[in-house]
């Protein structure tokens, strides 16, 4: 009687057994679905670049920095966000923005030039950061040498190639004696870089005729001092003032048809002849592969400076052809030699 009692009660109940066990299994996997949602959020990276200014420079690394990162497995807004800050090269605006970095406290910061650097030298203290497109780091303040650096930065340096430069002089206008360039007394890289050309241009036994530029408004009229001055050709240097005003230069130089050597690759587009150009895409590609090894759980500290993995000549027949120049085959046949069109 009392089984028989219990087994009607089992009856009667058995339907709302089988919606609490419903209910107990939609609340599990809400559970886990929550818990897996909050998971993903917690270890989404977080991601600083900072650039002085826009110039076909920063925007080549920018991009070697984002395709870097996919390559090594990092999906943007799966892996990670990355927060761009662009001063348009202002330095108070770049203080304000280095500050705004360090409050909002990412995983890791790139930055990009050497204005940048200096600035970040000075406010970032206990966030890792690697640096790119910074022709000396040493002289940016960040480092005694390559090995002996500041705690938390490592990076990418892209001092020009001035050895390859003055041989293809050389080798492309051997009658050349007088090479010249723009620069800006007050960026230390751009100082760098026309040491070091200066340094390979007396070498080969070359003269070179420095004229010097403090704003953009100078740069016509700086442009059009040098071509007076009548140098064989004007190899132009890399700088945040100058990059954004190769078209002025170029276009200047022409009129008093003075051939245009150049540093970076968009030059080649504008009619440099010939561009000796450290690799600014690679750049970014060099600088996510220091970053992997900081997220992989290196110290920044123990990271050497590097140089850029690869330099570009880019040549332009037609500039040449202009110029009455007759561009050797050895220049069409050197290891990664693209030709504009």
């Amino acid at each position: 009687m009392k089984n028989s009692l219990l087994m009607r009660l089992y009856a009667l109940l058995k339907p709302f057994f089988k919606v609490i066990l419903i209910i107990v299994i939609i609340a599990a996997v809400l559970l886990f679905v929550d818990k897996k949602g909050k998971k993903e959020v917690k270890t989404l990276k977080k991601f600083a670049l900072i650039q002085y200014s826009d110039t076909p420079l920063s925007e080549l690394s920018e991009k070697g920095i984002l395709d870097g990162l996919s390559a090594n497995g990092y999906q943007q807004h799966k892996d990670f966000e990355l927060k761009v800050s662009n001063a348009q090269g202002d330095i108070a605006t770049l203080n304000l923005m280095v500050d705004a970095v360090v409050n909002d406290s990412p995983d890791l910061v790139f930055v990009t030039s050497t204005p940048t650097l200096q600035a970040v030298v000075k406010k970032i203290k206990n966030i890792p950061v690697v640096f790119t497109v910074v022709a000396d780091p040493v002289l940016a303040g960040a480092g005694k040498t390559f090995d002996d650096h500041i705690a938390n930065i490592t990076g990418i340096s892209t001092l020009g190639d001035f050895a390859g430069m003055i041989k293809w002089v050389k080798i492309i206008l051997p009658g050349a004696k007088e090479i010249g360039t723009l620069f800006s007394p007050g960026e230390s890289n751009s100082v760098k870089n026309v040491n070091e050309l200066r340094k390979y241009a007396e070498l080969a036994g070359l003269k070179l005729i420095t004229v010097p530029v403090n704003s953009s408004q100078d740069i016509m009229d700086a442009a059009i001092t040098l071509a007076a001055k009548k140098p064989d050709v004007i190899c132009q240097i890399v700088d945040n003032l100058t990059a954004t005003s190769a078209g002025t230069i170029i276009n200047t130089a022409k009129v008093q048809k003075i051939p245009v050597f150049g540093f970076v690759s968009d030059q080649s587009k504008k009619g440099a002849v010939l561009v000796v150009s450290r690799d600014y895409h690679q750049a970014g590609v060099d600088a996510v592969r220091l970053a992997k090894r900081i997220l992989d759980g290196e110290s920044p500290a123990g990271i050497p400076f590097e140089f850029v993995s690869k330099t570009d000549v880019l040549i332009n027949p037609e500039a040449a052809k202009l110029f009455r120049i007759a561009l050797p085959e050895e220049v069409y046949t050197q290891k990664n030699s693209i030709v504009t069109k």
